[in-house]
């Protein structure tokens, strides 16, 4: 990673991650939810998805006790593509119509573009599931207001993530997607989970079930309401300036 930041001339802070293995998790009840956890996602907790979840919030309030109005928030595998710090210059360029934006995605999220980007990005209102978190954009509403909603953990992240719309957030993509979800190192959540399944049987995962369909249902509405909001903000900035131009 150091590697990677540096040959894009970024500078960058290390937050020592959390690891889920070395720790009791019946005692950690005001930072987990089991119960919830269950009923959301259909399975038993896995260490390392807590370990993952309260690493990313430590990374979230490390950047809350700083004096940054944004932070890109890296896992320990992102990559870059080579236009990266073009693109990222014309995102915080473009800070009035984000809180967050997900730079990378193991799904299409069905995009909704807003706004051109350079070269052949978009930047877009996605209404559906984008998943993966290992390189995301956020200012400091979208920091506190995650830090306050995410604990306790009910959920993995990158799936508390998606909630982010739910919570009044402009959740945001970058389309086509600039940064790989998968570089090809080893998962340790994943090797986890193929130690020891977590995943209940089917009919216990009904809840969870009915959980993320209602989720995705809110989030399709309340993604269109935000993509029209913007559109007819860019139209009314577009009219006010139209004339100063023209002059």
């Amino acid at each position: 990673m150091k590697a990677r930041l540096e040959r894009h001339g970024r500078t960058w802070i290390r937050v020592p991650a959390v690891n889920g293995h070395v720790l009791d998790l019946a005692g950690l009840g005001r930072c987990v939810d089991e119960g919830a956890f269950a009923r959301r996602h259909g399975k038993r907790l896995n260490p390392a998805e807590v370990g993952c979840h309260l690493s990313h919030l430590k990374a979230l309030q490390a950047f809350l006790a700083g004096p940054w109005r944004w932070a890109l928030i890296l896992e320990d595998d992102a990559d870059f593509p080579p236009d990266f710090s073009q693109l990222l210059a014309e995102l915080l360029a473009s800070e009035a119509q984000w809180d967050i934006v997900k730079l990378s995605a193991f799904h299409g999220g069905a995009p909704v573009p807003l706004a051109r980007l350079t070269g052949r990005y978009q930047l877009a209102v996605p209404l559906a599931r984008l998943m993966n978190a290992n390189c995301i954009l956020f200012n400091r509403h979208a920091a506190a207001t995650l830090v306050e909603r995410l604990q306790p953990m009910t959920l993995p992240y990158d799936h508390a993530l998606e909630q982010a719309v739910l919570f009044g957030l402009r959740l945001r993509t970058v389309t086509p997607t600039p940064c790989p979800a998968d570089t090809g190192l080893a998962s340790t959540i994943g090797d986890c989970a193929r130690l020891k399944p977590f995943k209940f049987p089917w009919y216990r995962r009904l809840p969870a079930m009915g959980f993320r369909l209602s989720m995705e249902l809110r989030r399709v509405v309340l993604g269109i309401a935000q993509a029209v909001a913007a559109r007819r903000q860019t139209r009314r900035q577009a009219a006010r300036t139209g004339p100063a131009q023209r002059e």
